[in-house]
């Protein structure tokens, strides 16, 4: 019988922001702050004048089995 499966953010992981230069793929350090990578961007164009960028936000998660009786047994990695 298959498994369900939830996911849940890591404990202590908060939405992180990073700035990235579409022209030649250079990045900003990620950050909790969004304004951070959208300075990083502005920046950027100042220096190079790039004008292409992406913006991403990503959070860390875990993959949990929801049911606690098929979980006897297993280890976790």
């Amino acid at each position: 019988m298959p498994l369900e499966w939830t996911l849940a953010a890591m404990p202590g992981s908060v939405v992180r922001h990073v700035g990235k230069c579409l022209g030649c793929s250079d990045h900003s350090v990620d950050s909790a702050d969004p304004d951070a990578a959208q300075l990083w961007c502005l920046r950027h164009a100042g220096l190079t004048g790039h004008r292409g960028f992406e913006l991403s936000a990503f959070q860390f998660f875990s993959a949990e089995i929801t049911d606690p009786a098929a979980v006897e047994g297993r280890t976790s990695t």
